[in-house]
C-alpha cells in the first residue's frame, strides 16, 4: 500500500501506469511504441513549474517498457496563448534518481489559465497538448474524527464545497502524508544561527543568556510523500462505478452532474496506517481538487485499471489514454484546498 514520490506526489502516478502495463507480457496495446515522448505532468496553481518528460524505450523482446531521460529537447510552455517561455533540464540531485527528466522554471501556475506545452525533439519529432487549471474549489468546512470502518481504525472526514453554477467542475478527493523535519535556530544581534549543527550548539551555550535569546523551530517538509488510502460510502461518487465500495481507493471522484450548482456533502475515511510512523514523521494532507476534464478521465481510468489489474486479463484491459498528441500521458490541471493535520510527535 505504500507508494512513493521522489519529486512530485502528483506526477509519479503516470510512470506507475506505464511501468505497470507495459510489464505485463500479454498487454497488447499500440500506445506502447519504442522511442515515444512521454510527457508526465499534473500542473497545479501556485507550483513552481515541474514537467517530467522521457522516452519509452523496448526492452527483452518488447515485453518490457522502460523510461530513459530525455535533455536535448526544446520544451515551450505558453500561458493563455500569450506568454511563453523555455523550460530547461534540472540537474539537482533530487531529481537525480527519477526515471524521466525534469523541466523546470522558476514561474508559478496560475488559476483559470490555459496553458499549451511543445516539446520538439531532434529525432523524436513534435508533441504537444494543453490543458486549463480551473479556479480554486470553494471549500467550506471539513469535520474530522476518528472512527471504526469495518474493523479499522480510520480517519473520518466531512468535507462540504460549493459548486459553481457557471461552469463544469471535476473533483478528486486526496490523502497524503508528507514526511518533514524541524529546523532548530536562534537569531544572536540579528543575524540567524542552525541550532542543529555542533558549532551552532557550542555557540547558544555561550550567549543563551542573552535577553531575547531563544530557540525556535520551524517545519520543513522533504519532498517525500506517501498515499493514504480512502474509503467511501457515497453511491453519487464516480467510485461506485469503478468498484466496490468496500475496497480502498487512491481518489475519490465527483462530476459537476453530482454537485448541480449547490453545496455538496460528502464524507471519506482515511486509512491511518501511516499516521505515526518513527522512521517517517510528517503531516497528513486531506485535498480537495478542481481538476481539468482530461486530469479526471486519466486519473479514473488508472483508478479503474488498477483494480482491474489481476482479475480481468490483460488482453481486455484498456490503459488510460492521455492527451499528448503523438506522444504518452498526461498534461493536466488542477486547483486545491487542503487541510493539514499533525499525528506524529515532531520534536
Amino acid at each position: 500500500m505504500k507508494n512513493r514520490f521522489p519529486y512530485n506526489y502528483c506526477t509519479w502516478f503516470t510512470v506507475a501506469v506505464l511501468l505497470l502495463s507495459a510489464c505485463k507480457k500479454h498487454f497488447s496495446s499500440d500506445q506502447f511504441e519504442d522511442d515515444k515522448l512521454v510527457v508526465l505532468a499534473e500542473i497545479t496553481a501556485f507550483d513552481s513549474v515541474k514537467i517530467p518528460i522521457g522516452k519509452t524505450i523496448k526492452v527483452e523482446n518488447g515485453s518490457l517498457i522502460r523510461f530513459e531521460k530525455v535533455n536535448d529537447a526544446t520544451v515551450t510552455l505558453t500561458e493563455t496563448n500569450a506568454m511563453s517561455w523555455i523550460l530547461q533540464p534540472n540537474y539537482s540531485l533530487q531529481y537525480a534518481n527519477n526515471p524521466t527528466s525534469v523541466f523546470t522554471s522558476k514561474k508559478r501556475f496560475r488559476a483559470n489559465t490555459t496553458y499549451k506545452i511543445e516539446i520538439n525533439h531532434p529525432t523524436l519529432g513534435l508533441v504537444q497538448a494543453s490543458t486549463h487549471i480551473p479556479t480554486f474549489p470553494r471549500l467550506i468546512t471539513v469535520d474530522t474524527a476518528s472512527t471504526d470502518h469495518n474493523g479499522k481504525d480510520l480517519l473520518s472526514a466531512t468535507i462540504t464545497w460549493k459548486d459553481s453554477v457557471d461552469h463544469e467542475e471535476y473533483y478528486i478527493i486526496e490523502a497524503v502524508k508528507e514526511q518533514v523535519r524541524n529546523n532548530h535556530f536562534f537569531y544572536y544581534q540579528g543575524k540567524r544561527y542552525s541550532y542543529d549543527t555542533q558549532a551552532g550548539k557550542a555557540f547558544y551555550e555561550t550567549i543563551k543568556n542573552t535577553p531575547d535569546v531563544r530557540i525556535l523551530t520551524d517545519t520543513v517538509g522533504l519532498n517525500k510523500y506517501t498515499r493514504l488510502y480512502l474509503y467511501t460510502e457515497d453511491d453519487q461518487s464516480d467510485n461506485a462505478r469503478i468498484d466496490e465500495l468496500t475496497n480502498p481507493f487512491r481518489r475519490i471522484f465527483f462530476t459537476d452532474a453530482m454537485c448541480n450548482g449547490t453545496n455538496y456533502t460528502t464524507r471519506v475515511f482515511i486509512d491511518k496506517q501511516f499516521f505515526v510512523d518513527p522512521r517517517q514523521k510528517g503531516r497528513v494532507r486531506l485535498q480537495l481538487k478542481s481538476v481539468s476534464r482530461e486530469l479526471y478521465n486519466y486519473l479514473k481510468l488508472y483508478e479503474k485499471y488498477k483494480t482491474d489489474f489481476g482479475s480481468v486479463p490483460a488482453n481486455q484491459l484498456v490503459s488510460p489514454t492521455g492527451n499528448i498528441e503523438h506522444g504518452l500521458g498526461i498534461f493536466g490541471g488542477s486547483a486545491k484546498r487542503e487541510r493539514i493535520y499533525y499525528f506524529d510527535v515532531l520534536l
